[in-house]
Formats: C-alpha cells, sequence, structure tokens
C-alpha cells in the first residue's frame, strides 16, 4: 500500500549484500530465470518488482507492432503473416471460419524450448478436437475393411470417438494463433508490456476480421496463455465495447 512506497526502504527488508546482488532488469534475462530454480526464480522476481515500487511509479510502455499470426492446417502446414496482413490470406481460404473459430494468443516467450513445447500442444488439442469428424471416419472406414474378429474388437475405439465428438460442441473449426508471445524477447518486455493497449489493438482486429470475413461473434473463442490471458481479455472488451456483442 501507499505506506510502503512513503517510509518502507529496501534495507529495512533486504541486506546490502542482498540489494547488491540485484541484477538490472536488462541484466534479469529469460534464459538465466528458466535456468533457476522456481524457488529462487520466484524470489528474485518478487524482490525486482518491489525494489521498482519504491518511490517510483512503474508504467507498461511495451505495445508490440503487427505481430505475427499463424493458421495451422490438419496437413502441418501453416499459414504465416503478420497480423495486419492475415485477413487478406484467410479471404483466400476456402471455407475458412465456418464452425468455430479459437483464437489462441500465447503470452510466454517462445525463445524457450520448454514454452515451445507447451504452445505446441496446445494447438494440437485444438487441432485434434477440431478433427475428431475425419477420425472418427477414418476408424468406421478401417473397421469396415477388417474381418468380423477384428471389427469386434475394435468397436470400443470407434464408440470413444463417437463419444468424444457428441461432447464437443462442434466436431470442425479453425485455430487463429496470435503469437504475442514471440514478441517477448526478453524479460524488461515481458515485464512492461501495455495489456489494456496490446489487447485492445487485438480486440478492433478482430472486429474487422469478423467484418470482412462475416463471421458471426457467437463462433468465435478466445484462449490465452499466461499473460496472453489478460490480453485476450482486454481483446474482447474492445470487442464488446465497439460491437455490443460478447465473444
Amino acid at each position: 500500500d501507499n505506506t510502503v512506497n512513503q517510509a518502507l526502504k529496501p534495507s529495512q527488508w533486504l541486506s546490502v549484500q542482498e540489494l547488491e546482488a540485484i541484477p538490472s532488469v536488462d541484466e534479469l534475462t529469460l534464459e538465466r530465470l528458466e535456468n533457476m530454480s522456481l524457488e529462487k526464480g520466484a524470489e528474485l522476481l518478487q524482490q525486482v518488482y518491489h525494489l521498482s515500487q519504491i518511490n517510483h511509479d512503474v508504467e507498461p510502455n511495451f505495445v508490440p507492432n503487427n505481430i505475427q499470426v499463424y493458421v495451422p492446417k490438419p496437413n502441418g502446414d501453416k499459414i504465416v503473416a503478420p497480423i495486419n496482413e492475415m485477413i487478406q490470406r484467410l479471404k483466400q481460404k476456402q471455407n475458412f471460419g465456418q464452425d468455430e473459430v479459437t483464437i489462441i494468443v500465447t503470452g510466454l516467450p517462445q525463445t524457450s524450448e520448454t514454452v515451445k513445447k507447451a504452445t505446441r500442444k496446445l494447438v494440437q488439442a485444438y487441432m485434434q478436437r477440431y478433427n475428431l469428424q475425419q477420425q472418427q471416419q477414418q476408424a468406421q472406414k478401417y473397421n469396415s475393411e477388417s474381418n468380423e474378429d477384428n471389427k469386434r474388437q475394435r468397436t470400443s475405439s470407434e464408440e470413444d470417438y463417437s463419444e468424444q465428438a457428441k461432447n464437443a460442441n462442434t466436431n470442425t473449426g479453425d485455430i487463429i494463433v496470435i503469437d504475442l508471445g514471440s514478441t517477448l524477447t526478453n524479460y524488461k518486455r515481458y515485464a512492461m508490456l501495455d495489456i489494456e493497449k496490446t489487447g485492445a489493438k487485438i480486440g478492433k482486429w478482430i472486429v474487422e476480421l469478423t467484418s470482412q470475413l462475416q463471421l458471426p461473434h457467437e463462433t468465435i473463442h478466445m484462449i490465452g496463455q499466461n499473460v496472453g490471458a489478460h490480453v485476450a481479455g482486454a481483446a474482447a472488451n474492445e470487442f464488446t465495447r465497439l460491437t455490443g456483442h460478447k465473444l
């Protein structure tokens, strides 16, 4: 609270040695944090954060320009373009947005192999969900080509596909990945990201997307990864402010 800024000095809760050991924000690289234990990394971030608050208001000022966006395809290919060019690219894609459209906003630095793997798994999960219908058809075809004994053994697999397809909201859909995380190339950018302004830019882009591709807002879903979740919330609020509709 305000008493911290007014009264508490860093030396009252950190020793001189501890203060001297705190790196500057420019020196605090993501690689350095990733190589630390979770406990030590959290402690260091807490020290840096509280130190930054002493008699000093930190205003976020990083708003990335022209974030890279990609649309994954079932065959493993991607449509990749800067965000201001992607709508034109999607206009050329047949049947885009006929069903659900899930927009994923990454929010962790993609320079980390751990993060890359997590993002890949997230996208794959949605790809799998949106290809349930195709998987079910393949299972049925496989069963029909098998002999009677094998067919009986594989019935449970086919039923599993049917159950998944029934429980999913839809069987098909498209994914758009707004790769905000790739712009967070160092800790300073990550810490100083202006969530409201970044989210507002993405929200305006979604308004343009739904307008130019004639997509009903009811079919648009947004999810965010880490700080991307906050940006997704800000984007959805901007979309509602401009259109009166909720994603």
